[in-house]
């Protein structure tokens, strides 16, 4: 696969608000959600409608996590969410394996980035200031981060005023896991999917 660029994802430019893609490495789709704290019970399809309504009741933050398997890596996706994001869910998620979380936040006029390889959290930064990174390896994707525009060395913060776009994070996150990211993997047909009940803990 080619590298990704942000002109593959000049289709967000159509969405707005805020959502979670995490991708996840040798998982299935139920063991995904399971790190992600969905119990068994509740692991079930979800409907394009089913999940619209959903949306709908709860507001501002949903609990709701839908998944599905791309070239080898499961993709779950938050509207409204951002449990993938949380240091400790992508560390579980990547136990024996590897995961990258995209969270997008137009509200913050800041998007964010996090990657975890087998329990360890390596590269994480939020795109109002990439120059300022953390996690074991922060500079591992550097060459990535100059060549899409997110200037890894030290600077201060951008304007306020100034919306950073997500898709040089999606583009990213396509770079490390080869999967290109379609809206259609998450819109219309009915997902396995389920509510969050058993939080992974905070540290």
């Amino acid at each position: 696969m080619r590298l990704a660029t942000s002109h593959d994802y000049a289709w967000q430019d159509v969405w707005e608000g805020v959502y979670t893609l995490t991708f996840v490495r040798d998982l299935g789709e139920r063991e995904t959600l399971r790190r992600f704290g969905v119990a068994d019970a509740n692991i079930r399809r979800y409907t394009w409608d089913e999940r619209d309504e959903y949306h709908e009741e709860v507001g501002e933050f949903s609990e709701l996590v839908v998944v599905t398997r791309v070239r080898g890596w499961t993709l779950a996706y938050e509207a409204l969410g951002w449990e993938g994001k949380r240091p400790e869910v992508l560390r579980e998620l990547s136990l024996g394996g590897e995961a990258v979380a995209v969270m997008r936040n137009d509200y913050t006029a800041s998007h964010h980035f996090g990657h975890a390889v087998d329990g360890e959290w390596r590269t994480a930064f939020h795109t109002r200031q990439p120059g300022k990174r953390w996690g074991a390896r922060p500079d591992a994707l550097n060459g990535h981060l100059r060549e899409l525009g997110l200037e890894p060395e030290p600077a201060g913060l951008a304007s306020p005023s100034v919306r950073p776009s997500v898709a040089p994070v999606l583009a990213l996150a396509s770079r490390v896991t080869g999967v290109l990211f379609e809206r259609t993997m998450v819109e219309g047909a009915p997902l396995l999917g389920g509510i969050i009940t058993g939080r992974v803990p905070y540290e």
